[in-house]
């Protein structure tokens, strides 16, 4: 047997080396903001009204096709975030992704630093430009005390996001079924769910520390009309269930996309924290709805995120107005103007917010 392995190896490499199949991808942006808030009169005193921010995204992918059905990827995306003004929650001052990814007849298989599937299958109100509705960028100019994080200290009271991101990029492994009249199925497996991008704070607690996420994918094109579709289930930890649905409709420029997500926890399982209420986002619910148009080079929408804690108070409303103009292949310019209301467990002024942000943004790419 060892003689035949050593014999395959022998002759696969050179075949491998000697074949022209490895393909590369790399991609860079740069998207600059300015943005200036307008509190409501009880909170100007509380919070900066000028706020800067910058990012820088990488992204490259290395890719060896065996041949016409078998490839694997190495793929890796790095994200550095000039210091948050206002809080520090969205992935902190930098983030990452790194994972390898095979397809193959049968499958997508991928393990590493990911997403997982429901999440990468979700679909809902259109983003414009590199703002989202969804784990807002809006956070970076007007403060939400309802999502914090910095460092290993975490505090989520609502959910941030229609898609099930509770995981964030941590260590996990993928599946996706091949897809079959326009439908595809994933499932995934998160030995441990913390990650500096999810929801979960290290002192929470739970029955175990592992997770199981199932998705699904439709997408169809009907008398000019292209449907996609998003179905996503997880359990986390043993303890926590969360459910989630969308769609999105395009025609001749047109985009109208929705989603919802439900969060809960069972009567035997570990509870919410009672003396902050940090984790209150494990029992709600949140939902957005957005409509944009693109015609020649600029994009324009609005959007609306409602997000709400069950057993609290807590709750955030967020409607945004956002434009992008693509200057030519490398630079856009946006203009944000977004409205948010944010309430807290109480009616302490540090636990609520309220007000409206003018961001403009420059967006450049290679």
């Amino acid at each position: 047997m060892r003689t035949q392995i050593l014999s395959l190896l022998i002759f696969a490499f050179p075949a491998m080396a000697a074949a022209d199949s490895w393909d590369y991808e790399y991609d860079a942006s740069l998207n600059n903001y300015y943005g200036y808030t307008d509190y409501a009169k009880n909170y100007n005193k509380l919070h900066k009204q000028n706020n800067f921010n910058s990012s820088l995204n990488l992204f490259g992918r290395a890719s060896y096709e065996f041949n016409a059905d078998y490839k694997t990827s190495l793929i890796g995306y790095f994200m550095a975030d000039s210091a948050k003004a206002v809080e520090n929650y969205n992935q902190g001052k930098w983030g990452e992704e790194f994972y390898l990814l095979t397809e193959t007849p049968f499958g997508d298989v991928s393990m590493g630093q990911d997403s997982n599937v429901a999440y990468n299958f979700a679909v809902g109100a259109p983003n414009i430009g590199a703002y989202h509705i969804n784990n807002t960028e809006l956070v970076n100019f007007i403060t939400n005390p309802n999502w914090y994080k910095k460092g290993h200290k975490a505090a989520y009271k609502t959910l941030n996001s229609t898609y099930i991101n509770t995981d964030g990029a941590s260590l996990k492994a993928n599946y996706i079924t091949p897809e079959y009249a326009g439908i595809k199925f994933g499932a995934t497996y998160i030995p441990k769910t913390y990650s500096q991008s999810g929801l979960v704070a290290k002192q929470a607690e739970y029955k175990g520390e592992d997770a199981y996420v199932l998705g699904a994918y439709g997408g169809w094109d009907i008398l000019d009309y292209e449907l996609e579709t998003s179905l996503g289930f997880a359990d986390y930890d043993k303890n926590d269930r969360e459910y989630s649905l969308g769609f999105s409709i395009y025609h001749k420029g047109w985009t109208l996309g929705s989603s919802y997500r439900k969060t809960e926890t069972g009567a035997n399982d570990y509870r919410l924290n009672r003396d902050t209420f940090f984790d209150a986002y494990r029992e709600g619910r949140a939902y957005n709805l957005g409509l944009s148009y693109t015609f020649g080079p600029l994009t324009t929408g609005v959007a609306y995120f409602d997000s709400k804690a069950e057993k609290t108070r807590n709750r955030d409303k967020i409607i945004s107005f956002s434009n992008k103009y693509q200057y030519n292949k490398h630079t856009a310019f946006s203009l944000t103007v977004a409205h948010l209301k944010s309430a807290g467990e109480d009616a302490n002024i540090r636990n609520n917010s309220k007000g409206y942000a003018f961001i403009f943004g420059l967006e450049l790419s290679l």
